[in-house]
Parts: C-alpha cells; sequence; structure tokens
C-alpha cells in the first residue's frame, strides 16, 4: 500500500497520530531520501511494525494478485515491455488505491494529524545527521500544502508519479510510446480498482 492507505488502515487499529505517523513512515522516508534513526516513541515504532504487517497481507491478497496479474497483461498488449509493465502495475493501484480512500473524512483525518506529528518538536526519530531531519522537513512540508491524496484521483497526476517513480531504475523506466500507453489505459485501471476496493484494503492487520 501506499502512505495515504496505511494511515486509513491503521487508524482502525491505533488512532495515536505517532501510531498514524509510524504507518506512513516507511514510504514518507523512503520518498525524501532520509535515512532516519531509532523512533522517538513507542507509538511510532509500533506503527512502523504495523506498516510492515499491513504490507505483507496488502500484497499477498487474492484481490491485489489477481488485479496486478491482469493490469500487468493489460499494460504489455498495450506495448509496454514487460518489467516496465509490471512495476507500472504495482505502483498504479496502490496511488489509485489512495484516490479510492480518500473519499473517507475520517482517513483524511488520520492522514492530516500523522502529518502534524511528523512536524511536531523534537521530531518523531532520532537523526543521524542534520541534513536528514531538514529533507524530513521539507518533505512533510510540501506533502502538506501538495494535491495529495486528492491528486490520486486524477489518472493524469498518477501517470506523472508512475513515471517519476520508475524512472529512478533504469530497468523500469518507461520510455515515451510506454508513458503515452499507461496514460491510455490507466482509467480502466482505476474503475477496477474502485470495484475491487473493498477486497483490497487488509482489516487491521
Amino acid at each position: 500500500m501506499n502512505f495515504f492507505g496505511h494511515a486509513a488502515v491503521a487508524r482502525e487499529v491505533d488512532d495515536h497520530p505517532g501510531f498514524l505517523l509510524g504507518a506512513m513512515a516507511p514510504d514518507l522516508l523512503a520518498m525524501c531520501g532520509a535515512a532516519a534513526g531509532p523512533a522517538r516513541s513507542a507509538p511510532v515504532a509500533a506503527g512502523q511494525r504495523h506498516h510492515l504487517a499491513v504490507d505483507a497481507a496488502f500484497h499477498g491478497s487474492p484481490a491485489f494478485v489477481s488485479l496486478q496479474s491482469w493490469a500487468a497483461r493489460a499494460l504489455v498488449a498495450a506495448g509496454l515491455r514487460r518489467g516496465p509493465a509490471r512495476g507500472a502495475a504495482h505502483v498504479a493501484i496502490e496511488l489509485l488505491l489512495d484516490g479510492v480512500l480518500a473519499g473517507d473524512a475520517r482517513a483524511r483525518a488520520a492522514y492530516d494529524r500523522g502529518l502534524a506529528c511528523a512536524e511536531a518538536a523534537p521530531g518523531p526519530f532520532e537523526w543521524p545527521e542534520p541534513s536528514a531531519a531538514d529533507r524530513w522537513c521539507r518533505f512533510i512540508g510540501r506533502l502538506r500544502s501538495g494535491r495529495v491524496p486528492d491528486g490520486y484521483r486524477d489518472p493524469p497526476f498518477v501517470a506523472d508519479r508512475l513515471v517519476g517513480a520508475l524512472g529512478g531504475r533504469p530497468r523500469l523506466a518507461l520510455l515515451a510510446d510506454e508513458v503515452a500507453a499507461l496514460r491510455a489505459f490507466l482509467p480502466a485501471l482505476q474503475r477496477r480498482v474502485s470495484d475491487a476496493a473493498s477486497d483490497l484494503v487488509p482489516a487491521g492487520a
């Protein structure tokens, strides 16, 4: 799952802001390129463990495996190479699912509380170097003022995020004609994700 989905699932287990942040933190740290030390509180650490459990349940679920397989085959048929097709299918499902979950006011409130905890002094983590803390703070600020999670309802926005996410991995980076095929395909995948959302979201984990 993507970080907004993690907040949506985590709030069903524990609504503590630190737990909500911890559930999102592995994704957020990877996205901003900040290496964190240990969590400064038990709720944040528990949230990080919850993240791992939810990811295992999500990626192993029949609903996700089936939908990813269908999407990857469809993208290959549309002209994508097999590796980029599988990578795009995997990430697109996660982002589009966030778009579905963004319609839940309670999930949005949980997400906002988690991000507020990310900014609260003295910070959620021990930082091995000041530059990591700076990257984290700047990234959280961009999230709070950006288009997430509403942007994940918009296939062109999702396509741009996919191109960026896969572009840093040479074997998965999309060629120009593959990007066009992906953009054309995403509305169909969005409908499938919406229809399967209740089966995709792990129950508590």
